[in-house]
């Protein structure tokens, strides 16, 4: 709690901030709403942002082969309009989502919970759903839920859907992708060949951003997944020396700390230098706006109380990340029963009764997911110990990663993971003669860059040394025949670049 002092400070830093800023956050130019009723007024546009071997496209910057490129990599929703259809798309995360409200023949829809809240709830009746809002409140940071939301007549879309509506018939039917996740044995043909295309595509991707700006931030902590984004920009062959090697410096957390020492070793043995200087000019948001990007990007999934900043830059930047990473190094695997049953301890503080009720709520919400997933995944075994992985990658990631990457996007941040690679996701995680987990991620190392291997791994995490070296066996099955940097021919052309 602040001391009267410095709650007086504090209220005139918001009134400084607000003298200095403008409104710029239109939430109704960013979110669409399309109405069964009002079908013939939607037009084409691109939300947000598609990754590609040939460039970053936005909607300002698309090109008939752009569109036909979008194949899950970004944060986007794609809405086209053509031949009587609209068919609308997005990325393999689902970063932005897609809501959609039904009521007899009627829909509505929208890529923001909010927005299509708001234009509904005077129209037609609706009512709070109560299991979500429970497992939302003793839950840790996200929500689990594969399609429920706060409001029982307000479903999420499966993010691996494509949406066609029927303009003349008012009909709203709803496809699946088949990205063909956890799909390829890595230690197969098919499976390497997959991770060199994996690994020279980002490799295009660093060497494309680079060329045209060195506003690049490459995230990298002591753990994992920073540290394979991390191969990938050392496997580009771009000079590393003139991007913004990035690790937190909080002194506060002892994870931090660890994590910014054995970053410094990791830059150290490449020669490069850790958190240099990078400033940009900034030009203040409104806490109106600050508030605005919140409530229609994160609310109500996302329970961290941080504000996404207060200043949108003007120069562009780009930062590579190793978010999502958990989903390529088995992070929820195990039991569900067991799951459900951790899930639940976080109701003990609570009142027996209220507990009880809270706990039934998160059954009932992660059974639902569950029974989902089996089917999505073709899982006959209730048991099956990757049902919990599954879980994390349909809706944790989905949240914890996809919603603060759409947020950082209206700060002018263009996020690139290699972990949210529709390529990498492919890949089973591990063989039947190896059920490590971390098999894939001791590949990946391996094969590319094994003195990364050298350096510990954050929390006193490590690889198996048996893993690592079944993994070395596969690579001397099917050895690497590119370059290291080497360009590959995927997508061709000229890299397409906006630094708005």
């Amino acid at each position: 709690m602040r001391n009267a002092e410095e709650h007086k400070k504090f209220l005139a830093q918001v009134a400084e901030l607000e003298k200095n800023s403008i409104n710029y956050f239109d939430v109704e130019k960013e979110f669409f709403l399309i109405d069964s009723n009002n079908l013939s007024k939607v037009r084409p546009h691109l939300y947000g942002y598609s990754i590609q071997a040939s460039g970053i496209y936005e909607n300002d910057d698309l090109t008939s082969e752009a569109i036909a490129g979008l194949d899950g990599r970004g944060c986007y929703v794609y809405v086209d309009v053509k031949d009587g259809k609209i068919t609308i798309k997005q990325d393999l995360n689902g970063c932005w989502g897609i809501y959609l409200f039904r009521h007899g023949d009627y829909f509505a829809l929208s890529n923001s919970f909010f927005r299509l809240l708001e234009y509904v709830k005077d129209y037609y009746p609706l009512t709070v759903n109560r299991d979500y809002c429970h497992h939302l409140l003793i839950n840790d940071l996200v929500s689990h839920a594969y399609f429920e939301t706060p409001v029982n007549e307000i479903q999420l879309v499966d993010r691996s859907a494509i949406l066609q509506i029927n303009i003349a018939k008012k009909s709203l039917e709803i496809e699946l992708i088949d990205y063909k996740e956890n799909n390829i044995f890595p230690d197969s043909e098919e499976g390497i060949a997959a991770l060199d295309r994996w690994v020279e595509l980002w490799g295009d991707i660093y060497r494309g951003v680079a060329e045209h700006t060195n506003l690049i931030v490459n995230e990298l902590s002591g753990g994992f997944d920073s540290r394979i984004t991390f191969l990938n920009a050392l496997h580009s062959g771009i000079d590393l020396d003139k991007i913004w090697i990035s690790t937190s410096t909080a002194k506060n957390y002892v994870v931090y700390i660890e994590d910014y020492e054995i970053a410094s070793k990791i830059v150290e043995h490449y020669g490069l230098t850790l958190n240099k200087s990078f400033n940009t000019t900034n030009l203040n948001y409104s806490l109106t706006d600050v508030f605005k990007i919140k409530r229609y990007s994160l609310q109500p999934f996302y329970k961290d109380p941080w504000l996404i900043g207060s200043s949108k830059g003007i120069a562009r930047r780009y930062k590579f990340t190793g978010q999502g990473g958990e989903t390529i190094r088995g992070y929820w695997r195990g039991d569900p029963k067991k799951f459900i049953r951790s899930q639940n301890n976080r109701a003990i503080p609570f009142s027996s009764a209220l507990s009880a009720e809270l706990s039934r709520s998160m059954k009932n919400i992660l059974e639902s997911a569950f029974r989902i997933i089996r089917k999505k995944y073709k899982i006959e075994d209730e048991n099956s110990v990757k049902i919990p992985q599954y879980l994390y990658e349909e809706t944790r990631c989905r949240v914890n990663y996809g919603k603060p990457i759409l947020s950082e996007y209206f700060r002018n941040i263009i996020t690139l993971s290699p972990s949210l690679d529709p390529i990498i996701r492919t890949l089973q995680l591990d063989t039947p003669e190896c059920p490590d987990p971390l098999l894939l991620m001791a590949l990946i190392f391996t094969r590319y860059e094994p003195d990364l291997l050298n350096f510990p791994f954050e929390g006193k995490r490590s690889i198996a040394p048996e893993t690592i070296e079944y993994a070395k066996k596969i690579n001397e099955r099917f050895p690497r025949t590119a370059e290291k940097g080497k360009k590959h021919e995927n997508g061709g052309g000229v890299f397409s670049f906006i630094a708005a």
